[in-house]
């Protein structure tokens, strides 16, 4: 961004302005402030010099990121601080992204009076889940139980030398240190936890957060079963106050499938949730599928989820079947059964976008066809989805595949990347061909090793039938290099009706190098 980066003026009429004319014509237009490593110059929007330019970014930022917290607070730490207070109470900020948080104390001091209208809490479940906690801890190293025993006089000595007011009565010569800061409002955060966040912090500070909008938690390590049970326990109390904002959740790292059960029954009015599990590698240590008691319809709109091991959707159709508002669906690494695409059917009408990645499809052709009849998509993606491995003929599939995406009027985006589509990928552009074309705009053929032979075929049937919208056609790694003069020949063809994303991908380097590691 301009503001941190340095302005070449030589013969330009740049060389004419100053560095605060030239801050004070951008940072008006600024929306997103990223902050990352130059404390210095960060330091010097504390400064009187730079005060109309904070008071600026005070009034347009909307989004504040820091990506590398911990090392914006190696120098300068008030400096910052009283920047981010700035931004944040004074300021317009609703939305925060943190990565690589210095400490718990940090996280504490960024949602200690940005989280709404706060309640009251009854003391009672508050004494419950702090023996929880320090029940977990115990199983925790001693680097994070020595950051907890912090003496109580340093925290406090640090709290009022942190203090908002305080920050603006040294920084601000028009503050008085009997003046009160307005209290900002933090709806979306997104940030990596790192080892005792969850049980220190989060969990804490979610039941009373009642203007959380959207929260995406991150992390490089295996949040474990007793975190996770604290954490669902902490959304649960939010969720049965009638305050509660909280609609997106994105959580990484889950060490087993059932909490996406245990989180719904906690969040019946979430609308997006996000679960990257990983599942242990012996069945055996999986826990039991937990129930819903009762059969109460589900708010979710949303559901993603990636699993790093072996997993079967069975563990999710009790959760599909009470979301009928279900709008957009996507798994990776998934094993299907047979009754999911009948799920789909009878009980996500409105489904709107279907993603699936690394899943084996070969063996669900029929229920795939069956589903699309009954569709109302906007968007599928199958993406390594190894669609035709076990076709004897491949445009058995093909065929009947096309015409049940054409009787779909409102399919837009198609994407089947990575699916060795090879010289099968032709039959795709029949897709705008008849009295019915296909009303897709964007084809996604990246990765299906498609020769530029193929390719030019691909592109005289579109030069036959004509599509009415222009297309964004995905031809990213191909081996369109193969041949030059017919790979030319063939983007000629397409350019009149297509926009066209290609590379210039070295095929055969690529295919050697994957050789010599098999």
């Amino acid at each position: 961004m301009v503001l941190f980066t340095q302005v070449r003026r030589g013969g330009s009429y740049l060389s004419d302005l100053s560095e605060s004319s030239i801050l004070s014509m951008t940072v008006k237009h600024v929306r997103v402030l990223s902050l990352h490593t130059s404390t210095r110059n960060i330091c010097r929007l504390a400064s009187g010099d730079l005060r109309p330019i904070l008071s600026s970014l005070e009034k347009g930022v909307k989004s504040l990121k820091l990506l590398d917290a911990k090392s914006l607070f190696k120098h300068g730490r008030k400096h910052v601080l009283f920047v981010l207070h700035r931004l944040l109470d004074h300021g317009s900020v609703r939305e925060v992204v943190l990565r690589r948080n210095p400490d718990s104390s940090f996280l504490s001091w960024l949602t200690s009076r940005r989280r709404g209208h706060q309640l009251s809490v009854s003391s009672a479940p508050e004494a419950s889940q702090a023996d929880g906690h320090r029940s977990v801890l115990g199983e925790f190293d001693s680097r994070c139980s020595a950051e907890l025993e912090e003496p109580a006089a340093k925290r406090l000595a640090l709290d009022m030398e942190e203090n908002p007011e305080v920050l603006c009565s040294e920084f601000s010569s028009s503050s008085r240190s009997a003046d009160l800061c307005p209290e900002g409002q933090i709806h979306s955060l997104d940030f990596e936890v790192s080892k005792c966040d969850i049980l220190t912090t989060v969990s804490r500070i979610l039941p009373t957060w009642l203007c959380l909008h959207t929260l995406h938690l991150h992390s490089d390590w295996l949040i474990s079963e007793q975190e996770m049970s604290v954490l669902v326990e902490s959304l649960r109390r939010l969720f049965l106050n009638p305050g509660c904002s909280l609609t997106d959740l994105s959580i990484s790292h889950v060490s087993a499938h059932t909490h996406v059960i245990s989180i719904l029954r906690a969040c019946l009015t979430l609308q997006n949730l996000s679960l990257e599990i990983c599942p242990p590698a012996e069945r055996n240590q999986w826990r039991p599928q937990p129930r819903f008691t009762e059969h109460k319809e589900l708010c979710l709109e949303k559901l993603t989820v990636r699993s790093t091991g072996p997993m079967t959707v069975t563990c999710f159709l009790p959760v599909l079947k009470l979301t009928p508002k279900l709008s957009s669906l996507h798994f990776t690494g998934i094993h299907l059964s047979q009754e999911f695409f009948h799920t789909l059917t009878g009980s996500n009408p409105s489904l709107k976008v279907l993603k699936l990645e690394d899943i084996n499809l070969s063996d669900h052709h029929q229920e795939i066809l069956q589903f699309l009849e009954r569709s109302v998509l906007e968007e599928l993606s199958f993406r390594d989805c190894r669609l035709l491995d076990k076709c004897a003929v491949k445009k058995d599939f093909l065929l009947p595949f096309v015409e049940a995406l054409k009787g779909i009027s409102s399919l837009r985006t198609l994407m089947l990347a990575q699916n060795r589509l090879a010289t099968s990928a032709i039959e795709i552009a029949r897709l705008f061909s008849g009295c019915r074309p296909s009303k897709i705009t964007k084809v996604d053929l990246s990765s299906n090793f498609i020769l530029p032979a193929e390719l030019l075929e691909f592109a005289q049937l579109l030069e036959t039938y004509r599509p009415v919208q222009r297309l964004t056609l995905d031809l990213r790694s191909n081996p369109l290099d193969r041949d030059p003069e017919v790979k030319g020949q063939a983007l000629r063809k397409l350019i009149p009706y297509c926009n066209i994303l290609t590379d210039d991908w070295d095929s055969r380097s690529t295919m050697a190098d994957h050789i010599s590691v098999m």
